[in-house]
């Protein structure tokens, strides 16, 4: 199955089963967000080099630039619903839906979370749901399917505010600091590196950020910058054919060892072993 809508804007989602998603999507740059939804078996997949297993009923968020280099153990209940930022703009959403850096965003890790049965049949509803919109060829299709997909998000934020955090409301304010943190790391880790940068821009002070992140046990304000630096760089040496001195430029290294030595800090070997 390979479901395709885009509208006047440029605007696209797509509905797809696993391997067809993998035949037009693996093994180059995602350009689109991603939730991976599976009804099925467990389902295997390469992220970022990380091998990943995704249970029924469980769930997993792409952002874009990630690779996906392999997709194994794939059946007709995984699906892939693949949208841009012209059909569903999630930094516009984001204060409502506080889905910009927890389900997507400068995440260490692919975001995997677990729903229960109940959640998961109200899922497969609203997929269902929303295959059968595209038998709908009007004006309205595309506010239709906007719709549905933000239904989707909430549900998801909901269940990943407890599994990817672990916490409950009394902690919510915390949560969106962390959250609000790792979405400018995704904008703009490329350009500044240290955590001053990002909490100027939050009107925050280095120290409260760095207290917020380890009164929730999280890895620290620099750490997250650093891992996602450095899984860019991951993806730029195993997927490209840019030399060092180029990607180290790129990421906003002034000179190429100051890179090669993050590098080795993170990894554990130079980028040219690597």
């Amino acid at each position: 199955m390979n479901l395709h809508f885009k509208d006047g804007l440029n605007g696209q989602l797509t509905i797809s089963t696993a391997q067809n998603w993998f035949e037009r999507n693996g093994n180059k740059p995602l350009s689109t967000y991603c939730v991976i939804l599976n009804f099925g078996s467990s389902l295997n997949l390469k992220a970022d080099l990380t091998a990943h297993r995704i249970k029924k009923n469980g769930m997993s968020f792409l952002n874009p630039g990630s690779y996906i280099s392999s997709v194994t153990n794939s059946d007709e209940q995984h699906y892939f619903i693949d949208f841009n930022s012209a059909f569903y703009c999630l930094e516009l959403h984001d204060k409502e839906l506080s889905c910009n850096g927890l389900l997507f965003g400068a995440l260490p890790s692919l975001p995997i979370i677990q729903s229960s049965d109940d959640e998961a049949k109200e899922n497969a509803e609203l997929l269902k749901t929303m295959i059968k919109e595209f038998e709908h060829d009007d004006n309205t299709q595309g506010d239709m399917l906007r719709i549905l997909l933000k239904r989707l998000i909430i549900i998801c934020v909901r269940i990943g505010r407890q599994q990817l955090f672990k916490i409950d409301d009394p902690l919510k304010k915390e949560t969106d600091i962390i959250r609000s943190f790792q979405a400018l790391v995704e904008k703009h880790f490329k350009e500044k590196h240290k955590v001053a940068d990002y909490a100027d821009m939050m009107f925050r002070s280095p120290k409260t950020l760095s207290n917020t992140f380890k009164k929730l046990g999280n890895s620290s304000p620099l750490q997250i910058i650093q891992e996602r630096i450095i899984l860019e760089a991951k993806r730029q040496i195993y997927y490209t054919d840019k030399t060092v001195k180029d990607i180290s430029y790129e990421l906003g290294f002034s000179e190429p060892a100051q890179f090669s030595r993050l590098f080795k800090n993170i990894t554990g070997s130079n980028p040219s072993e690597f």
